[in-house]
């Protein structure tokens, strides 16, 4: 049976400074497993030496195949200067004269990775029994106290796990990179050790006395094997200038923008490098490329503006995706296409609007984060849906959403996008406030103005853009913008006839301690949104109720499935904060599996609920499932169904709900 070691490090500053880890996107980030090897060693070192058994388990561990690698998401800091002596004191007079050291202060830059410090990085090496290795370099792992340079404090732990624990805990993870093909990420190999415990021996001798002279020798580097891994493709970025001022592009022009601007690059390329021309038409601009090319052809992606629902969704940007082992370097494809005409001459502005290289991945990230919802802001260029078949109007319409929705599902797999839309919506009109109608991105390109969709994609997890379908997602057309849309209620399905309705509050309260068991952080608290309690234990009892509502969906005599409700939604009084949609987000999708004692333990798949379902669809009229119970007591000589009636009212008003018109007790039961 194959195991797998899991070790988990947590940087708690949530910066990292370690640089040139051989990941594109963010430079350095995430760390790599050669730089998390280095630390398993400097954490296995007793003084100068490292005992044999932790150096058999090291030389074990680099002889395994290179490992999976999760971690959240990291994003660029901007750089700081620190100014520090650049130890040539000598230089200036008296190398004993300290006053002197402002005199060869230098600066460093110095430029953090921001993070999610809650979210752990990941490392998983697969291998065969026996374990006993695995479990010293789990030992190893607790000592380890940095990762990086010396200020990214880190701690780890190490377990070993089964490949079904590997995928619940890789789950969560937006992007899980995996070993393949040639690269520059530093990994472990046959001989890593023993070049780092040189490099060590060497560093304690650098500085050398040789005829009365103080000589520095620099230390042997260390060896690792450089591979690639399945990394995000290397993106330039480009603006669309006239001097100072951005040249903004109509939406509808996108295909013939981006074909000028291809033609344009690839011509420089063809210029500069003849022998390479056939690279260029291929790969570039894809006159000669088959089926198999589609994985290394560059990809051009115009950029609509994305902001608030009045922004303007002009072209002002446009970005540049080379894959991994794409023909030409990316210094060449910058150069290629920096400085390019953006613009007809015959347009208003003359021509006189051209690329500009930017560092600004502002609204390149909002195409980039991750979602289940995209719709396209850029017509979808679906081929299949030329042939039209002749019918009535209702019918003919009919069909054609149909083939194209068939087009969708074969545009996703060309695009190599997994898994499987739940849902595809197709239609002409825009989905994007102040859009164009489809056929308008047809004006000026070669695709008919009947292959043109504007498409809508529900996915059942959560997929990273930028997402670019159809026949033109090498064109600027397809572009997907991603909806951020938080689910406030998610459901989870139990096997049928598994719990009887009578034990609904039994599986209900072992819900509640499996979310609080995800919530706790690792001082052992647990907010108030899962746990109803205050900071100091005691019961919320502020008026605003700010935590999950849970409850279980019963199908006659059986449980058919669970769910877990944002308050916000039970409770239109309370307003979340974006940090709680984000908790509530996270936590909830974390939770995999539940035991229940004697009902025993289930696998659970958050599924959001539709529209249209009855627990969340809207409606005039309610009806309760479990039972109500009164905020109050019922006073001697009270009427108990008057006084449950207006109980029911006020508590609509106290939770922000319309006043009902009526209210009808089918049943009152009094007692403790």
């Amino acid at each position: 049976m194959t195991h797998a070691l899991l070790i988990t490090v947590r940087l708690h500053e949530g910066r990292y400074h370690g640089t040139r880890d051989g990941f594109d996107g963010v430079q350095g980030w995430p760390p790599s497993p050669g730089r998390l090897f280095q630390a398993l060693v400097a954490a296995a070192a007793r003084g100068a030496s490292i005992p044999q058994a932790e150096q058999e388990a090291l030389r074990w561990l680099e002889s395994l195949p290179p490992p999976d690698l999760a971690a959240p998401p990291g994003r660029q800091g901007r750089s700081v200067p620190q100014f520090v002596p650049n130890n040539d004191l000598d230089a200036v007079g008296d190398p004993t004269d300290a006053t002197q050291v402002a005199k060869i202060r230098v600066s460093k830059h110095w430029r953090a990775i921001y993070f999610d410090p809650a979210i752990p990085i990941r490392y998983v090496w697969r291998f065969e029994p026996p374990v006993e290795r695995a479990r010293t370099l789990c030992s190893i792992a607790a000592r380890l106290c940095q990762l990086g340079r010396g200020v990214d404090m880190a701690s780890a732990s190490a377990e070993i796990v089964t490949a079904d624990e590997v995928h619940r805990t890789l789950s969560p993870y937006d992007v899980v990179r995996s070993p393949g093909g040639p690269g520059e990420v530093a990994v472990a190999g046959r001989g890593t050790l023993d070049s780092l415990v040189v490099r060590h021996k060497d560093a304690r001798r650098r500085l050398q006395r040789e005829s009365g002279t103080t000589l520095f020798v620099q230390p042997r580097k260390a060896w690792f094997q450089h591979i690639g891994y399945d990394v995000p493709p290397k993106r330039l970025h480009f603006e669309l200038r006239d001097g100072r001022n951005f040249a903004a592009q109509p939406l509808h022009t996108a295909g013939v923008l981006i074909a000028r601007i291809r033609d344009a690059a690839a011509k420089r390329l063809i210029d500069h490098f003849p022998d390479h021309a056939r690279l260029a038409e291929r790969f570039v601009v894809g006159r000669g490329a088959g089926p198999r090319d589609r994985a290394q052809r560059c990809r051009i992606l115009a950029l609509p503006s994305l902001g608030a629902k009045h922004t303007d969704p002009s072209i002002r940007r446009v970005i540049v995706e080379l894959p991994t082992e794409f023909p030409f370097t990316k210094e060449d494809m910058g150069w290629a296409f920096s400085g390019l005409a953006a613009s007809d001459p015959a347009s208003p502005d003359g021509g006189r609007s051209c690329l500009v290289a930017s560092d600004d991945v502002t609204m390149a990230s909002r195409y980039a984060q991750p979602a289940r919802l995209f719709r396209s802001i850029t017509a979808v260029v679906l081929a299949s849906t030329v042939e039209l078949v002749r019918g009535t109007r209702a019918t003919q319409r009919q069909r054609d959403e149909q083939q194209a929705t068939a087009a969708v599902r074969q545009a996703l797999r060309h695009a190599g996008v997994r898994p499987e839309p739940t849902k595809i919506r197709v239609q002409r009109e825009p989905l994007h406030r102040s859009g164009e109608r489809a056929e308008a991105f047809a004006a000026g390109t070669r695709f008919p103005r009947r292959a043109m969709w504007h498409v809508e994609l529900t996915f059942p997890a959560d997929i990273v853009g930028p997402l670019a379908l159809g026949d033109g997602r090498f064109v600027g057309l397809g572009l997907m913008a991603p909806i951020v849309v938080h689910e406030d209620v998610v459901g989870f399905s139990i096997p049928p006839r598994r719990v009887a309705r009578r034990d609904a509050s039994a599986l209900i309260r072992a819900l509640r301690r499996a979310l609080m068991s995800v919530a706790r952080d690792e001082g052992g608290r647990v907010d108030g949104l899962f746990s109803g309690h205050e900071a100091d234990g005691q019961p919320d009892r502020a008026g605003r109720h700010g935590h999950v509502f849970l409850t279980a969906d019963v199908d006659g005599d059986w449980v058919s499935r669970l769910a877990v409700v944002a308050p916000w939604t039970v409770d239109r009084s309370v307003a979340p904060t974006p940090r709680e949609r984000r908790r509530f987000d996270h936590v909830v999708r974390q939770l995999t599996s539940l035991r229940a004692g004697r009902l025993g333990a289930f696998s659970l798949q958050a599924v959001p609920l539709d529209d249209d379902d009855n627990m969340i669809r809207n409606s005039k009229t309610w009806r309760t499932t479990t039972p109500y119970l009164a905020t109050r007591n019922i006073k001697r000589g009270e009427d108990a169904n008057a006084v449950l009636v207006d109980d029911v009212a006020l508590e609509c008003r106290r939770r922000g709900l319309p006043a009902p018109i009526e209210i009808h007790a089918t049943a009152v039961s009094q007692g403790p």
